[in-house]
């Protein structure tokens, strides 16, 4: 037979369960503080990685091979205008030879954006349109754009034309587009397959990015149409 508890045990024990009930709110309280704080230096940590992909200056030769080329695929936008359409890629910012912080189109000022034709080849040519423009940074130097492709204009010349010069608008500076394997008509549909960034200093190596890259970041073939 089972004796009952001393009157003072169960008295302890009793007070002891209002304190851990009065000190309840205060220990949520603090364990909600420390979510938060905790919340906040993800926040931080991912601004700064932002912040990172944009400034490649300090990164080593290896990682900058593969940083540039998320940094210009990874919010690219294509938006049509009256004009035509813009590709607008990613910009960063880079060492010069003597250790400065400069943004890409400094030491890069002439960037390509390769165009191929989906579908059409011509005696197993693809066409091929190359956009050729001045390397210039948007006001925050985040980002880089064509001129507007005129698609309309480049549709109407003659087939054996290889080359269609741009006029500088308000916008931008014009350019050239290039022509390759055009042969009995116009495709319709173009998708990216390429970006090349030329340097100033010849003895320089281009900075490129492959059709298989871009799909490789974004997921699948970006299309570029009238």
């Amino acid at each position: 037979m089972m004796k009952n508890k001393p009157p003072l045990q169960k008295m302890s024990r009793f007070i002891s369960l209002i304190l851990i009930l009065a000190t309840l709110p205060f220990a949520v309280m603090l364990l909600n503080k420390k979510i938060s704080q905790s919340r906040g230096i993800a926040t931080d940590q991912v601004g700064y990685q932002e912040d990172l992909n944009y400034d490649l200056s300090e990164a080593s030769v290896s990682e900058f091979k593969k940083a540039f080329k998320y940094q210009l695929l990874k919010n690219i936008l294509v938006e049509k205008n009256l004009e035509g359409v813009v590709i607008t890629v990613g910009g960063f910012q880079m060492k010069d030879s003597a250790g400065n912080k400069v943004s890409v189109c400094e030491l890069y000022p002439t960037i390509d954006f390769f165009l191929s034709a989906e579908g059409v080849a011509f005696s197993g040519e693809i066409p091929q349109l190359i956009v050729r423009a001045s390397c210039v940074p948007s006001t925050d130097h985040k980002h880089i754009s064509s001129f507007p492709i005129p698609f309309q204009e480049i549709f109407e010349t003659q087939l054996d034309q290889t080359m269609l010069t741009i006029e500088p608008g308000p916008t931008h500076l014009g350019g050239k587009v290039f022509f390759k394997n055009i042969v009995e008509f116009w495709p319709a549909q173009w998708v990216l397959s390429g970006i090349k960034l030329y340097p100033r200093d010849s003895r320089q190596s281009t900075l490129e990015v492959n059709g298989y890259e871009i799909i490789s970041v974004l997921g699948a073939p970006l299309f570029i149409n009238e």
